[in-house]
């Protein structure tokens, strides 16, 4: 079974793209997943509002940490998408639950709030699951990360 505090905590610390836009995961449960990013001036397109692709990018994060919850790994296969209304401002939350745990595919939805509860973006995400085995890296004496035979990355 995977350990959903170890694999967070990994998700969290390991910089990337994660890391880089300030995404961070708040709730990992098997199926379910929820994130949030705070909004800063590297967050807004030219109108001021949080980029379309901020808004895509923690859909996509959530959707796949909700899929690889069940401890096994997977990329984004393909994507739907409803931008709502516009996010302004605080900190957006974005929700998934794992819908259909198929062999080989899943599907999962998304959904992007602010600060106040407004719905944002519901999204649809498939994944496929390119491994049944999900393992993650070791946290060392020195605190980083490091593979492991067969880690997950």
């Amino acid at each position: 079974m995977l350990d959903m505090e170890k694999f967070k905590e990994f998700m969290n610390e390991n910089g990337g793209f994660n890391g880089h836009n300030k995404i961070r995961y708040t709730v990992l449960e098997e199926g379910y997943c929820e994130c949030q990013v705070d909004m800063t001036p590297d967050s807004l397109n030219p109108q001021g509002v949080a980029h379309g692709s901020l808004l895509f990018a923690l859909c996509d994060c959530v959707t796949g940490m909700a899929a690889a919850s069940t401890g096994r790994s997977m990329l984004t296969q393909s994507a739907s998408i409803h931008y709502l209304r516009p996010g302004t401002g605080g900190t957006l939350t974005a929700k998934s639950r794992l819908v259909k745990n198929g062999r080989h595919v899943a599907l999962c939805t998304g959904e992007v709030y602010d600060q106040e509860g407004k719905l944002l973006v519901t999204s649809e995400f498939e994944v496929y699951y390119t491994s049944d085995n999900l393992t993650l890296p070791e946290k060392g004496p020195d605190g980083k990360w490091h593979q492991v035979e067969g880690s997950w990355q």
